[in-house]
């Protein structure tokens, strides 16, 4: 029986097509965890859920601040992009 990190690994495999980025350390089908270097290079982990992609898309201007990850305004989208796409290709069940 495959464990739930096996599967995840899996899942996170097919969805970046074999090149999962580095920045990424967990994923599940509630929360995307991604490792940020500021910019005295101490490294910092946030939990990105699909209510952090909703309150940044509804945000007004689409700001520079996903689950409390600050930087370029185009990183920043690219991101909250990324981690919708994960939750609608992990659950999509749920986004029907």
């Amino acid at each position: 029986m495959e464990s739930r990190r096996e599967y995840i690994k899996k899942k996170l495999n097919e969805f970046f097509k074999g090149n999962i980025p580095d920045y990424i350390v967990d994923a599940g089908k509630t929360h995307i965890t991604i490792r940020v270097k500021d910019d005295i290079m101490y490294e910092r982990d946030y939990v990105v859920t699909i209510c952090s992609v909703h309150d940044y898309f509804t945000s007004e201007g689409e700001g520079d601040d996903l689950a409390g990850i600050k930087g370029d305004p185009q990183f920043i989208y690219n991101l909250a992009l990324t981690c919708l796409r994960w939750f609608k290709f992990i659950s999509p069940e749920e986004y029907r």
